[in-house]
């Protein structure tokens, strides 16, 4: 049986190097995520948030500007991004 409460979402990151928001180019599926946009901080203040989004901690964002490659630890600068 499908759960048919299962959101989708796009996962985002302030870059280390140019301060920019960037895409991780990943996705995961949360049967109580967030209606709108909010970082991993925001959305699961106070509790424990669930193992893939836990595992999102160190997400690496590729910077187009600088090329290279940064890796995001601050719960605060990872966004979880419904998909519409």
């Amino acid at each position: 049986m499908e759960d048919s409460n299962v959101a989708m979402y796009r996962i985002f990151a302030v870059c280390n190097g140019c301060g920019d928001l960037h895409t991780t180019e990943t996705t995961i599926s949360l049967s109580a995520g967030p209606v709108n946009t909010q970082s991993i901080a925001d959305a699961y203040a106070n509790k424990d948030p669930p193992a893939e989004v836990a595992a999102l901690k160190g997400s690496r964002v590729h910077c187009y500007k600088i090329g290279r490659h940064y890796a995001q630890k601050d719960d605060n600068k990872i966004f979880l991004v419904p998909v519409a």
